[in-house]
């Protein structure tokens, strides 16, 4: 591994790794809708493989479901009803906008989304489902059909990982409207009865970008992973701090408790804003820091991307 790798950027070769650790992450089960076979649940009743519940035999039913158990007990004829196993497509939105290209402690922010990334494709081939998505880079937004194949997930990696390495920081972001604009392209390619993973820090997530999320989530299982860094929740309290955008470069006195106090406000009200919109709508709501070790990270998904 080349230095830097897996702290500044990630590699292909190190989000292939991952999938070591694919057997350690536990996501729930959740009902899916779609069309195609596969391993998830269907709300839909109908002859499968697993059992759902008996109920009084009708005229019509297939005596070969007779459940010979429930009519002796009760003498009454009933029949078992089967749920039909169904695919759950899964699509990952993922965040490699200029301000993912970040960190203070641990490993930038776009390092920590492509691990997760990573970690979410192989749990979604592991179990047979098809696995796509839109890498949103600060230039231009990569689609990934869906599908169920090594090859399929392989393609999309190795766009994950030339992302995580390209020099973008010069490039301008500063729109509005811009996750608005990409969630609305999210929303046209999503497939009834998808699961969603939305992985960004929802830097710019105003009012009419969330409400994209809201209207996807109409449609599909929405789970929300947001990823911060330590000193965008607090700034030190001593010394000076320079920011630089490469071109112009500001000092800060940290010394300005007024001024810490209001940063820390603004991501407080940032934070809240998040978990409003997750409790209002019952979408998974996971915070990860650039610091979480991996075991922590697989810990935090397992218990909340559910």
């Amino acid at each position: 591994m080349r230095s830097g790798d897996g702290l500044v950027y990630s590699s292909l070769q190190s989000l292939i790794k991952l999938q070591n650790q694919v057997s350690t992450l536990q996501l729930a089960k959740r009902k899916a809708l779609a069309r195609h076979l596969g391993q998830h649940h269907s709300v839909f009743k109908g002859r499968g493989m697993d059992f759902a519940e008996s109920r009084p035999y009708q005229a019509g039913d297939d005596i070969r479901t007779i459940d010979w158990r429930v009519t002796a007990r009760s003498g009454r004829v009933h029949t078992k009803v089967f749920q039909e196993e169904r695919e759950k497509p899964v699509l990952l939105w993922i965040d490699m906008r200029t301000p993912m290209y970040f960190a203070t402690r641990g490993r930038f922010k776009s390092v920590v989304a492509a691990e997760v990334a990573s970690l979410l494709l192989w749990k979604t081939l592991e179990e047979g489902d098809r696995a796509g998505g839109i890498l949103q880079r600060p230039d231009q937004a990569l689609e990934f059909k869906p599908m169920r194949s090594r090859q399929s997930v392989l393609g999309f990696l190795r766009a994950i990982a030339d992302a995580s390495q390209a020099q973008l920081a010069s490039l301008n972001y500063h729109d509005s409207g811009y996750l608005k604009d990409n969630w609305m392209r999210l929303r046209r390619v999503v497939e009834s009865g998808s699961q969603v993973y939305i992985i960004s820090d929802f830097r710019q997530a105003n009012t009419a970008a969330l409400q994209q999320l809201i209207m996807i989530h109409r449609l599909a299982t929405v789970t929300l992973i947001a990823i911060n860094d330590p000193l965008e929740e607090h700034l030190p309290e001593q010394g000076q701090l320079r920011m630089t955008d490469e071109k112009r470069s500001l000092w800060v006195n940290l010394k300005q408790k007024l001024w810490r106090e209001q940063y820390h406000e603004r991501y407080q009200t940032h934070r809240l804003t998040l978990q409003n919109l997750a409790r209002q709508h019952r979408m998974p709501l996971v915070f990860l820091s650039t610091r979480d070790s991996s075991t922590e990270r697989l810990r935090k998904l397992s218990r909340g991307a559910q």
